[in-house]
């Protein structure tokens, strides 16, 4: 009786439900593709069971449409023999097809086009490939059912997995073409299975979602029956909206979590620098316990004058870095002020270069790009930034505009200050950003390209690994005689590329781009779901990173580029790799490029291996405070449990964490 009926439900699956059956199976092929960066088995599921899920969705509902008009053309086709009913699904497909084509030749691609125009184009795609799909599959289906007939009919031959058989076949294929083209490939066993944990898990939410809509609907229809038209969207609407009010939930979780985070004292630096020349020190007016975790760092590992001298064998002086935490103030204005009172204070238009930073969404300056700086310059600089957020730039966005407002409010201050020394005293102003920092920096100059930053006094700018959503680069790139008409702005992605360009490209260049072929950071935006980036075009602007015959998938992409950026940022102390979005090992000669510091290549390799073992005793001593600290923590409280005060533990216990943390060396 069971199997009967399952037998019976099975032949009674609508076209819809086979059809996205087969998009689902085709697709899981595609997640395969190589992107930007390498995949470790869980990144791989996780990708095809998020795109197997949501190309499952897009076919049902693509499919669905196309046969609800089928039935508004012809009211009683459920009542029709089942020849009929195949006959009326063909015609729909083939409208559905010749629309989806006629969609996609009337919103062709245009350089520069809004995303919306992009969008249509998409959906025509949908619409074409539904429509073959479920072509294909009424055809198959009904050849099927006819052998099977012919053979007695022992088995409704609707139970067989059609579109599950033909989209494993297309995904077998493009898996086996992928991995003879390319080594990254994951290992397929592993991330099928959990990619199958993955798509259950999406569809159990939507499965939930629909339940709780159709009683939702239910409950509309009969306690008012004039809304019965509207009962499926209103369930729909209270049963997503539930879903989003949790996910935001969540998000407030997290963002609390990491805030938290980026606020906490480390074990490392919960004592001030005596320095006279960073903030926190005993020049300072800022607050040290404002600083955060990000600018403690940043003060603390302010090259020394010995350590300049060291490495550059040149007299050297203690280098200023200035740092306003977001808890220093409470306003941007106010943040601001107490920034430009923080550099006169320490004294920083003595120097001869003065280097405003744009943080990431932590606080987070780059210190190899700022000791290179400090190196290059003997420390005669001073670099600045003022905190905007205190969470990861991914959970940041939100904070754009906040950063935006400080830069644009510091540069007009220091930019008003510096006009007030005489020209042949006056500190040379710079500018660096890097990842959400580029975008905050770069943001400041909107709609002015190159004539922005000349107008704010900035001589020469690094913009490090700058995401694709930044606006000003977009601009940029699409129009770069408009933004950019004295050819000052270059973009590469490594030292040799800037030794290829011309002479004279390099002569004029003050404001530099590094972008990593490879960093899905620059790359990834909402538009990938339904648009094809130039860096997957078939020209020159195509990324080396990724093989030829590789294509962009509505969807796909921006589902392999978001897992990409997972793993972006592979740190390890002391060992740089121009790799992703870690440009440590770029840094030292970009900052000489870019701020016109001229230096030989054996300073820089001698500034390079400095920076690399300089890295690596930071992060060891970040590391050894932070266990002697757990460990003095555990010893209290099991002290405790045993009724023994801190004030009573052995003197060699009390005195742990007593390695210095002021000093780098």
């Amino acid at each position: 009786m069971r199997t009967g009926w399952a037998i019976n439900a099975l032949s009674h699956r609508d076209l819809a439900a086979k059809t996205a059956t087969f998009a689902a199976a085709a697709n899981v092929g595609a997640t395969f593709a190589p992107n930007l960066l390498a995949r470790k088995p869980l990144d791989q599921a996780i990708a095809t069971g998020l795109s197997a899920s949501i190309s499952y969705g897009i076919a049902n509902l693509t499919q669905s449409f196309i046969d609800g008009m089928s039935r508004r053309i012809a009211p009683g086709r459920d009542r029709a023999p089942t020849e009929s009913r195949k006959y009326l699904n063909t015609i729909a497909n083939v409208t559905a097809i010749v629309g989806g084509i006629g969609m996609q030749r009337l919103f062709a691609a245009k350089h520069g086009e809004p995303v919306k125009r992009a969008a249509v184009r998409t959906l025509g795609w949908e619409m074409t490939a539904s429509g073959f799909a479920g072509l294909g599959i009424t055809a198959t289906a009904g050849s099927l059912e006819e052998v099977a007939r012919r053979r007695g009919g022992t088995l409704p031959p609707a139970v067989l997995p059609v579109g599950f058989i033909a989209g494993t076949l297309v995904s077998g294929a493009e898996v086996f073409w992928f991995r003879r083209h390319e080594d990254r490939s994951a290992a397929v066993a592993n991330s099928l299975a959990q990619g199958v944990v993955v798509m259950a898990g999406v569809s159990a939410v939507g499965y939930g979602e629909a339940r709780l809509a159709g009683a939702i609907a239910g409950i509309v229809r009969k306690s008012t029956p004039g809304l019965a038209l509207l009962a499926e969207p209103i369930g729909h609407a209270v049963g997503l909206g539930l879903l989003a009010a949790g996910v935001a939930a969540g998000v407030e979780v997290v963002n609390r979590q990491a805030e938290q985070g980026g606020a906490a004292v480390e074990a490392a630096y919960s004592e001030p620098t005596d320095s006279g020349f960073v903030s926190g020190g005993s020049d300072s007016s800022v607050a040290w316990e404002t600083l955060s975790r990000e600018g403690r760092r940043f003060v603390n590992m302010a090259l020394t004058t010995g350590e300049i001298e060291a490495v550059t064998g040149k007299e050297g002086i203690a280098p200023i870095r200035a740092f306003v935490g977001l808890d220093s103030a409470d306003t941007v204005d106010s943040r601001v002020w107490l920034m430009m009172n923080e550099l006169e204070r320490l004294g920083a238009f003595e120097r001869s270069v003065i280097c405003l930073c744009s943080p990431t969404g932590t606080g987070y300056v780059n210190y190899v790009a700022t000791e290179s700086l400090e190196y290059l310059t003997r420390g005669d600089c001073a670099t600045l930034a003022i905190q905007y957020s205190l969470r990861p730039s991914f959970l940041s966005l939100d904070k754009v505009k906040i950063g935006r407002e400080q830069n644009r409010a510091l540069l007009h201050a220091i930019g008003g200050r510096l006009m007030g020394i005489p020209e042949h005293r006056r500190p040379r102003l710079v500018a660096l950003g890097e990842s959400l920092g580029a975008f905050t920096l770069q943001d400041a100059f909107l709609h002015e390209g190159t004539s922005g930053l000349v107008r704010a006094g900035v001589s020469n700018a690094l913009f490090i690994g700058t995401p694709a959503e930044s606006k000003w680069a977009e601009q940029w790139r699409l129009d770069p005689t408009r933004f950019d008409p004295n050819d000052e702005v270059v973009e590469v992605a490594s030292y040799q590329e800037w030794c290829d360009l011309p002479v004279e490209v390099r002569a004029t260049a003050r404001y530099i781009l590094l972008s990593h072929h490879e960093d899905p950071i620059t790359k990834f935006s909402p538009a990938l779901a339904v648009q094809a980036p130039r860096w997957l075009d078939h020209g020159s602007t195509r990324t080396p990173a990724i093989p030829a015959g590789v294509e962009w998938r509505p969807f796909t992409t921006f589902i392999l580029t978001a897992v990409d950026m997972k793993n972006a940022t592979n740190v390890i102390p002391g060992k740089f790799e121009a790799l992703g979005h870690d440009y440590r090992a770029d840094l030292a000669r970009f900052t000489a490029v870019a701020f016109e510091l001229p230096a030989t290549d054996d300073e820089i390799a001698a500034i390079e291996e400095a920076l690399r073992a300089r890295e690596f005793r930071w992060a060891e001593q970040r590391l050894a405070q932070e266990t002697i600290a757990q460990t003095k923590e555990s010893i209290a409280r099991t002290m405790n449990s045993w009724g023994v005060s801190a004030d009573e533990l052995p003197a060699g216990l009390a005195g742990l964490g007593t390695l210095s943390s002021g000093s780098g060396s």
